[in-house]
């Protein structure tokens, strides 16, 4: 009798820790494995939702760029030839041309600055998937 109490004690909390059980890695991802295929399920669905969103915000992006440079270029082709018709016979001819010229570089140097700031948010872009999925990581590794 006493061989056999001997031999039913379980294993120090110490050792199990130090030696890897396949048997029961194979319990634990088969009773997570339900759960890991959810979280991938919900983790590719905020992907797909951001990058439909991402994929809106550039498409807004170059329509705007797109027209607002067609409109532009318009504006400052007629203007052009507005002050040009209107300065043209007298002195102030070379001082609007050099005035025109000062405008548009202004007006691109804004341009130029509103584009940046749009190109800047692509940072932001997918951060909800990539905090959800760093959550995910960190839990797992706390858990194993």
């Amino acid at each position: 009798m006493y061989t056999e109490h001997t031999q039913s004690n379980p294993p120090s909390s110490a050792g199990s820790k130090k030696n890897f059980n396949p048997i029961s890695f194979v319990r634990l991802m088969r009773s997570a494995g339900g759960a890991l295929f959810a979280q991938a399920a919900l983790h590719s669905q905020l992907a797909s939702v951001e990058w439909a969103e991402e994929k809106t915000r550039l498409t807004n992006m170059a329509i705007a760029g797109l027209s607002g440079f067609v409109f532009l270029l318009c504006f400052m082709i007629f203007i052009s030839v507005l002050v040009m018709a209107f300065t043209w016979e007298t002195q102030y001819r070379i001082a609007s041309v050099a005035v025109m010229t000062a405008i548009y570089a202004v007006g691109a140097f804004f341009a130029f600055q509103r584009f940046i700031k749009l190109a800047a948010l692509s940072s932001q872009a997918f951060a909800a998937t990539r905090k959800e999925i760093a959550a995910d990581i960190a839990l797992i590794k706390s858990r194993l």
